[in-house]
């Protein structure tokens, strides 16, 4: 177990077997007395002449788990389609049937000349934050509490606390897993919202099926339990990715979130969603501050259907975690194993420093887990373009050489 906000891990249970290239190196710089050699040794691309999808030319970021492989072609051409439309609200319920028949959900008939169709299973934002925005709105305020993870990502808790609502973090567990038994047990009379983020975020580790359904299960029925899926579509099992959304059937309490922003590469159109029952819905959709515009909806709506690009997305993410943990094996460096598109490893150096050096020295963009999540030593990176992965890895290590 590595200690989650330890600066200096002990490594005595793998320190014979992953040694690797970082003590090497660090051993290397020692007995030459120069870094300028040192660096010379482990020399690679730089990022000056990388180019990547939506950046400006020698940036490489892999902060923000964007998609790297650009937008779907099938929401470009949407989206030029209707470029002499958008002077009209956008109207279409054609979202709404393709979102829920893509989770198996009811499908709620239109209505003429309204936002969103009556009974609709499926609500829409602007990003899924506007879906977590509303369900603190309704649900968590003047005193009510929430039980999530921690580390994790929280954005329920990030409004809820405007509105005089308390949390209850409950710490993962040495598997970096969300700890359902502690979770439940955290439960009181002022409980109203558990939040589960499916995978992790920050640690990109699943939650089966299986344990999910269980856990939900035992959760009195009047509380929400909250899914954040917005990066479930990365999972490397088929079945892994089907998610929390069949369990709405059966359970009135469960609301799911998921987003357009990863898998399907619109992070700057703001297009997100909410599964629930229609009177959970309507609750939601009366705490929401906007809707998507007409141009995001018309992508998303020809995206959802982009197999081929979710594909290949997929794909350049895996490929990316899989250079990733070669390296970091070869350096000796510790890591989360992810189900999502970015990755946790520990540097066992002051992770403000390595951030800051990335970024001044190298033009590198990486999460920085010290100052989003107390984790004093780690970073998180997303996985990019090949080339991409190669500069922040040279980096990586001519940072760690050198500080």
């Amino acid at each position: 177990m590595v200690d989650l906000k330890n600066t200096a891990s002990t490594d005595t249970s793998n320190n014979s077997s992953r040694r690797g290239f970082l003590k090497g190196m660090i051993a290397g710089a020692i007995s030459i007395g120069s870094y300028d050699a040192v660096a010379q040794m482990i020399s690679g691309p730089n990022a000056r002449p990388v180019r990547g999808w939506g950046v400006p030319p020698g940036l490489v970021r892999l902060s923000g788990n964007e998609m790297p492989i650009g937008p779907s072609p099938r929401a470009v051409e949407a989206i030029l389609e209707n470029l002499y439309s958008f002077n009209r609200y956008n109207r279409h319920m054609d979202i709404y049937t393709k979102i829920a028949e893509r989770h198996g959900l009811p499908v709620a008939e239109p209505v003429p000349n309204t936002f969103f169709p009556p009974g609709a299973w499926v609500t829409l934002g602007c990003g899924s934050s506007e879906v977590l925005f509303a369900l603190a709105s309704a649900y968590l305020r003047d005193g009510a509490e929430m039980i999530e993870a921690s580390p994790g990502y929280g954005g329920v808790y990030r409004t809820a606390s405007a509105y005089g609502a308390k949390i209850r973090w409950i710490p993962l567990n040495q598997d970096f897993q969300q700890d359902f038994g502690k979770m439940k047990a955290a439960i009181n009379e002022k409980t109203r919202v558990i939040v589960v983020t499916n995978p992790g975020n920050p640690t990109g580790v699943l939650v089966s099926s299986d344990e999910l359904k269980k856990f939900i299960e035992e959760v009195p029925p009047e509380i929400i339990v909250f899914v954040d899926e917005a990066y479930i579509e990365f999972a490397k099992k088929p079945s892994d990715r089907v998610g929390a959304a069949p369990l709405i059937l059966d359970h009135a309490n469960v609301v799911v979130a998921r987003t357009f922003s990863k898998i399907m590469g619109m992070a700057g159109l703001g297009v997100g969603y909410g599964l629930a029952r229609p009177e959970v819905i309507d609750k939601l959709n009366a705490n929401k501050g906007g809707r998507p515009s007409m141009l995001s909806t018309k992508a998303a709506v020809a995206g959802i259907d982009d197999h081929d690009y979710q594909n290949r997305a997929r794909q350049v993410t895996w490929d990316g975690q899989d250079y990733f943990t070669k390296n970091f094996d070869a350096m000796g460096l510790d890591y989360v194993p992810s189900q999502s598109s970015f990755m946790l490893i520990n540097v066992r150096k002051d992770a403000d420093e390595v951030v800051r050096k990335l970024k001044d020295e190298y033009n590198v963009l990486v999460g920085n887990g010290k100052r989003r999540w107390e984790m004093n030593t780690w970073l998180r990176v997303t996985s990019g373009l090949q080339e991409e992965n190669e500069v922040f890895i040279n980096a990586l290590k001519k940072v760690l050489v050198s500080s």
